[in-house]
């Protein structure tokens, strides 16, 4: 939410040079085009290859990562366009858990 809330800030302050837009607002994503296939049939070895510890992090807060990933949202436009970039990140998480720090957005653990 706090990237939502943040990037529409962006927006509105760069609105009246850019007119009407529309873009994708998302975390960057470290995957690539030619993994789509695996990450929809088998995301915990794609996931596990670009953040090796990501099963044992989600494992000891007794969080599953996706087995299946059906969609993966580029959001480089809104980078280039509105110099924009979310602040949260997968990576992000993963640290905070690594260290046992805070998470960086709103976390409610029984949503």
């Amino acid at each position: 939410m706090e990237d939502a809330a943040d990037a529409h800030v962006v927006a509105l302050d760069r609105a009246p040079a850019l007119g009407f837009e529309t873009f994708v607002l998302s975390a960057p994503t470290p995957f690539v085009r030619s993994e789509a296939e695996a990450l929809k049939r088998a995301a915990v070895d794609v996931i596990g290859r670009h953040f090796p510890d990501a099963p044992a992090l989600y494992a000891r807060h007794g969080w599953r990562l996706p087995t299946s990933i059906g969609r993966v949202y580029d959001a480089s436009r809104i980078e280039r366009v509105l110099g924009f970039r979310c602040a949260t990140d997968f990576g992000r998480v993963l640290n905070a858990l690594r260290t046992n720090g805070r998470l960086p957005f709103a976390h409610k653990s029984a949503y």
